[in-house]
């Protein structure tokens, strides 16, 4: 069983005020099981909705793709980015009935904005890793990141490639690292979430 409580103390440890400053658990048709404190609690309802629709309308299309043959199953739908003018909002599959949520904050600068990138298991990663968007450019698919050469960016540190990276690549690590967690953690107790179907 989920532990709610013990669940949304981890989240609460792996906060930070200006970058990441809510995480939380739900299910992809918006039932929520765990989040950072304190929240505004209507707030995280609408965000919790805005991804359930998003989530389930990208999942869809992914199903229903027609490049994948009978044979195989299509690719299931793993994150999600909402990037709008106030936040960046991305949302990881743990497990098929479990999705976590990192809110995120975004420059002030930022114009008006509202973009979902979708990615299936075995996509790219968006963003790009610092250093990968000159390789990605010349396939065609990322703009360049201005034309450094590869020997500075092999001589800048983790800290350094971060920075340039960005608040949204910042984040999309922090997300990483503790969907990794939970995942391994979920796997040792051997919890997998029921499907999503029951708690309708």
């Amino acid at each position: 069983m989920l532990n709610a409580l013990k669940l949304s103390e981890l989240l609460n440890k792996n906060t930070n005020a200006q970058l990441y400053p809510r995480l939380f658990v739900m299910s992809p048709n918006g039932t929520l099981m765990a989040y950072t404190t304190p929240i505004d609690i209507r707030e995280l309802r609408d965000q919790a909705a805005l991804i359930s629709m998003a989530w389930k309308d990208h999942s869809s299309k992914l199903s229903s793709n027609p490049e994948s043959s009978n044979s195989e199953l299509p690719p299931a739908l793993e994150t999600l980015t909402i990037e709008t003018a106030n936040n960046n909002i991305i949302a990881r599959a743990i497990q098929p009935s479990l999705l976590l949520v990192l809110v995120g904050g975004v420059p002030p600068s930022r114009k008006e904005l509202f973009m979902i990138t979708p990615e299936a298991r075995g996509d790219a990663r968006y963003p790009p890793l610092p250093g990968e968007e000159d390789e990605a450019g010349s396939k065609g698919t990322v703009v360049g990141s201005g034309g450094k050469a590869p020997s500075v960016l092999s001589t800048m540190s983790i800290r350094e490639k971060d920075v340039k990276g960005g608040a949204l690549h910042i984040q999309r690590k922090k997300l990483d690292a503790l969907t990794d967690y939970l995942r391994r953690d979920f796997d040792a107790k051997g919890f997998v979430m029921p499907d999503d179907s029951s708690f309708s």
